[in-house]
């Protein structure tokens, strides 16, 4: 997504999905702090107050009418199980969605065996028919100073209810390692909503959040604009997952700084939200300027896997496994990129030398690498058609559970993703050593099994 920078108070346009034909009560309203349990069935209030922490039952259904602003200090607790439902609005400027603002906090407690699920409120459910999660925190980002501090973009500021702060970040790193609560285990279905070019809500948009936030087993899936976009904060996660999502499936900008491991991204050509725009695997900037300021973005990466395109092709409306620009930092290792037309696009003006691009397999159709050259054989790279043999990925463009038909998105025994070698030389503790380039060991997919949908 192009970034823009608003005034005052822009936060993201989120919305949850779901069936229509529950019933929809308006969830009561507080008037001084208290703890309120919310039964199944309520439409979720237009702000939860400061204090305030509202309780969504286990297994229970809630809708999103418009937008849900957790205030600073507030609380949101989502049990195990819960669906909440976002109801489709007339314009995205009114998109329904779900805030956590600066100092609140969410605690999404899903499992894998019964994880949460935002979706689409509408009886058939199509891209785009909500806005998404924006969760807000204090921590370091590049726009913050003394004077002036930025505000998350998809939200129409006119709309904001009174004393809502949709501000983010710090100028300081006295907060990098603050908490926004826990968000795991946890389906982002049918969301994304642009009020204009460069102004959207994403999947899950994350600003400014703190590395002390528990953020793993995360599907964003058939979303409009990014799936997850990081601006600046120092958040790490691990198990995240992108379903054939519209626009990038990493979107890193404003001086990010985290960690992640364990991660898949899959655009196929058929199904469900297969219309792609402009997409890349990961976009990363230090700011749309280009320019130096501090934090540098750089987002740690190890064992990831990007699959797009067919045996034959990338598909239209896609761009690059990564594209890092703008005077962006990066480390990148360990993984596995494929089915885009070019794979690691190292544009001008991104600074960090592309040794950090270390012990990985990176396909392109046309190219492997543009605007530079990445280390080999640490780096084995691949051109032309049918990259899943090339690299030997067993069934990466196939669908479904079948033990013998079915998404195989692991390496063959023999492939050099199991056989040539990793390298965690520094990286943080937060890393867990493998001997296997990728997202999965030979023969297993067993992290998204169970939680996650349509792959």
């Amino acid at each position: 997504m192009k970034k823009i920078m608003f005034a005052a108070g822009a936060l993201s346009l989120l919305a949850f999905g779901a069936c229509k034909k529950e019933a929809q009560d308006t969830a009561p309203k507080s008037v001084n702090a208290a703890v309120i349990n919310l039964p199944s069935g309520s439409t979720l209030p237009n702000v939860i107050n400061t204090g305030d922490e509202y309780v969504l039952a286990t297994n229970g259904t809630y809708f999103l009418d418009g937008k849900t602003y957790v205030d600073a200090q507030g609380k949101i607790t989502i049990n195990a199980g819960v669906t909440i439902r976002g109801k489709k609005k007339a314009t995205p400027a009114e998109a329904s969605a779900l805030v956590i603002t600066r100092g609140a906090t969410i605690a999404a407690l899903g499992d894998s065996l019964n994880p949460i699920t935002f979706t689409s409120a509408e009886a058939t459910p199509a891209v785009g028919d909500w806005g998404g999660v924006v969760i807000l925190g204090g921590a370091r980002t590049n726009q913050n100073t003394a004077t002036s501090e930025p505000v998350i973009e998809g939200i129409n500021l006119p709309s904001l209810p009174a004393g809502i702060d949709v501000h983010y970040g710090s100028a300081t790193d006295a907060n990098n390692t603050e908490s926004s609560g826990t968000f795991k285990f946890v389906r982002i279905l049918y969301a994304g909503a642009a009020i204009s070019d460069g102004n959207e809500l994403n999947s899950l948009t994350l600003g400014g959040v703190g590395s002390g936030t528990e953020l793993h087993h995360v599907e964003a899936a058939y979303g409009q604009d990014d799936a997850f976009e990081f601006f600046g904060g120092t958040v790490n996660a691990r198990y995240l997952v992108s379903l054939n999502t519209n626009d990038d499936i990493f979107d890193f900008d404003f001086g990010y700084n985290g960690q992640l491991q364990f991660i898949l991204g899959v655009r196929r050509d058929t199904g469900v939200g297969a219309s792609y725009a402009d997409a890349n695997g990961i976009e990363s900037d230090n700011n749309a300027a280009g320019d130096g300021l501090s934090p540098q973005t750089q987002a740690k990466i190890s064992n990831m896997t990007l699959i797009s395109g067919t045996s034959a092709a990338a598909l239209a409306g896609t761009l690059n496994g990564a594209r890092l620009r703008r005077n962006t930092s990066y480390i990148i290792k360990n993984s596995v990129l494929f089915g885009y037309n070019n794979g690691v696009a190292l544009e001008g003006g991104s600074a960090a030398s592309s040794a950090n691009i270390d012990y990985n397999l990176i396909h392109g159709y046309t190219t492997a690498v543009s605007g530079g050259t990445l280390a080999v054989p640490n780096n084995l790279l691949y051109t032309g058609i049918n990259p899943a043999t090339q690299l030997g990925i067993v069934r990466p463009y196939a669908v479904g559970t079948n033990p013998i038909t079915g998404f195989a998105p692991w390496p063959s025994a023999t492939s050099a993703a199991a056989t040539a070698g990793t390298s965690f030389a520094g990286l943080s503790s937060f890393f867990s050593g493998t001997t296997y380039r990728g997202a999965f060991a030979v023969g297993s997919k067993n992290w998204i099994t169970t939680w996650t949908v349509g792959l």
